[in-house]
């Protein structure tokens, strides 16, 4: 994926605005994820009980390559909630996004410009490069960003963040992946289910994780909520995921 460069970030957090911006020498956040049945058919009512993790207010906001923070306008505007589950060999999501505009279909040339879902995996809980690229040019990805459109046909991308180009077939036959999603009065549901190629799921197994989510008004993205990651290139470095462990 190449993104521009961030290194006017610093700039743009010298504003007032961005006072409460989580640090990304924050502790990063820890998520016990348990074991349970789920249908993938966005209805929430599989999750009773399990717990949510709220991503609103300024401190969970990423600036930069273009994202200013007078672009988001508030809760209302653009935040999340999100939980994950566990069975057999495959890991469960639930993503309950607030977005007064959903574009639909999306409209940008790359996958992460348009309302978006994205999920960063570090399977072996590494940290370090998300991937290395050698000097023919080829890349050996430690581990993976998926993006997941709520827009026409619910294209996913994994390696590749060009629209024309989505992985969604791959998704559904190398990942075993299911998706299912619906429009909401405030923004939509999207559940999302997968097995991680050469991961055996099990309990005690600790990954490293992020989510995040962006908001494109139609007018490319404007605003992107991340859980843990806070102020750092997090599409490229795993250092500051969160770490989600498997239990019974």
């Amino acid at each position: 994926m190449k993104r521009s460069n961030y290194s006017s970030l610093l700039l743009v957090c010298a504003c007032a605005g961005c006072a409460s911006i989580k640090s990304d020498e924050s502790p990063a956040p820890a998520y016990e994820i348990t074991k349970r049945t789920i249908t993938v058919d966005a209805d929430a009512s599989d999750w009773e009980g399990v717990p949510v993790n709220r991503v609103a207010g300024p401190e969970h906001l990423w600036f930069g390559q273009g994202i200013t923070p007078e672009q988001w306008k508030g809760d209302a505007d653009h935040s999340y909630q999100w939980r994950a589950a566990w069975n057999g060999n495959k890991l469960y999501f639930l993503f309950e996004v607030t977005d007064d505009i959903v574009v639909d279909p999306a409209q940008q040339p790359n996958s992460f410009l348009n309302d978006c879902i994205e999920i960063l995996i570090d399977p072996r809980n590494q940290g370090g490069p998300l991937w290395v690229e050698n000097d023919a040019g080829n890349k050996t990805f430690n581990g993976y960003e998926m993006h997941f459109l709520p827009s026409e046909g619910q294209p996913v991308f994994i390696d590749d963040y060009v629209m024309s180009k989505p992985q969604t077939e791959r998704f559904k036959k190398s990942w075993a992946g299911e998706t299912a999603m619906r429009k909401t009065e405030t923004g939509y549901i999207m559940e999302i289910a997968f097995s991680i190629p050469g991961v055996e799921l099990k309990p005690g197994l600790t990954m490293g994780l992020d989510t995040d989510t962006c908001d494109d008004d139609g007018q490319s993205r404007k605003s992107l909520q991340i859980w843990a990651s806070g102020q750092v290139e997090f599409w490229l470095t795993m250092d500051h995921y969160g770490k989600i462990t498997l239990v019974d």
